[in-house]
């Protein structure tokens, strides 16, 4: 005869392995300083290449107004004070980096701790059941 509870703890686990257990098998796959380490690593490349862009855009855009000031601005004052916002903007940018998966990576440990758990709770269903 056929278990009504462990046909309902089946389908749960099958549909939860098929969707969100992809992907937290994945993020599992790494010990939790690699995988932010690699996720902060990533991000860094991100937001170098972001501000690199926004450079280039504002430079491209106000060319004429830079050439035209070239000779009297302080050079050196004007790059630490860019220098300065790009390390603002990494710092907070690899913050919430750090921030966001570690709480994707402590969400995915839990759903798989969970998971684990209904395969013990139906492992010992079934061993009950064969004891009977």
């Amino acid at each position: 005869m056929v278990n009504r509870e462990k046909v309902l703890h089946m389908t749960k686990m099958a549909s939860y392995e098929a969707g969100q257990g992809k992907r937290d098998r994945a993020v599992s796959g790494y010990f939790r300083g690699d995988y932010i380490g690699m996720q902060m690593i990533l991000s860094f490349v991100v937001i170098t290449a972001a501000f690199a862009v926004i450079a280039g855009a504002y430079v491209g855009f106000h060319f004429e107004d830079l050439m035209e000031s070239i000779y009297t601005m302080d050079l050196v004052s004007s790059f630490r004070q860019v220098l300065r916002w790009y390390l603002t903007a990494a710092a907070a940018y690899l913050a919430v980096t750090y921030l966001v998966y570690s709480l994707r990576y402590r969400r995915a440990r839990r759903r798989l701790d969970l998971l684990l758990s209904e395969l013990e709770s139906l492992e010992e269903e079934s061993r009950d059941l064969g004891k009977d």
